[in-house]
């Protein structure tokens, strides 16, 4: 069940942020720049060093979370955020799992801990939505079949479930790799449309993957769709504002920062 962290009215904690590995993060600078009031924050980067991206590689991540999360507290961190969900995902192994996890390294280094992952499962209940049209626009057909095993206990209605390359956007799954995860606002867009044509009795599109960006263009799809769209990084900048009480100060960044 859904347990949002929240630390009261104090809004000068210090935040610290669990990049993914080899990946220069974005959600800092973003989450600074939609909050009315700035946050104190620093980031580590999720080891170990040559970082396979392998299921077995990320099934096995807790340790280095542990450490991370510690670097962080001796910095001074009264707060911890971790980016990529499917680290949380893929080494809680369910939902449940994932929760559980979370209050593991929060116990760990003595603070509370929002695994990226569970943030989206967060998001998934404040929607309450049943019928799901799932994006999964990098994601190659073993990743999408690990991600559709990881979800199937919420017991959502999979309207649809595409890629980029499912989607004739991308000639292979070759190509989509050579980007390194840097698309255009246009090809998101239009892999969120096609997903939503795809599925018109869905309640909701939840894209998976932090790999691509919604905060400059889910207030305009949303608009155009008539649904709510649950994406990795929306969740997470809801996640951290509820938990440090904080306000988001523009008003047209989609449905969930809008509550």
């Amino acid at each position: 069940m859904s347990a949002l962290i929240n630390l009261g009215d104090n809004k000068h904690k210090k935040l610290g942020l669990i990049a993914a590995p080899g990946w220069f993060d974005p959600t800092l600078a973003e989450f600074n720049k939609i909050i009315a009031t700035k946050v104190e924050s620093t980031q580590t980067i999720l080891a170990p060093k040559g970082f396979d991206y392998s299921f077995d590689a990320m099934s096995e991540l807790e340790p280095h979370f542990n450490d991370a999360a510690s670097l962080l507290v001796q910095a001074g961190s009264e707060l911890i955020a971790q980016v990529g969900p499917v680290f949380s995902f893929f080494s809680g192994k369910t939902p449940e799992g994932a929760r559980e996890l979370q209050t593991r390294i929060s116990k760990a280094c003595g603070v509370p801990v929002i695994l990226h992952g569970v943030a989206i499962l967060d998001a998934l209940e404040h929607f309450a939505c049943h019928k799901v049209a799932l994006a999964c626009p990098y994601y190659d057909e073993e990743w999408k079949d690990k991600f559709l095993t990881f979800i199937s206990p919420l017991g959502l209605s999979i309207e649809s479930c595409q890629s980029f390359v499912d989607q004739g956007l991308f000639i292979d799954q070759h190509a989509v790799y050579d980007r390194h995860y840097q698309f255009t606002d246009n090809e998101i867009k239009q892999s969120i449309r096609l997903t939503r044509e795809a599925a018109p009795e869905a309640e909701l599109v939840f894209v998976a993957g932090a790999g691509v960006r919604f905060l400059n263009i889910i207030q305009e799809l949303e608009d155009e769709l008539g649904i709510p769209i649950l994406s990795a990084d929306v969740a997470l900048h809801w996640a951290m504002a509820k938990a440090l009480n904080v306000e988001i100060k523009d008003k047209a960044l989609g449905k969930l920062l809008s509550t």
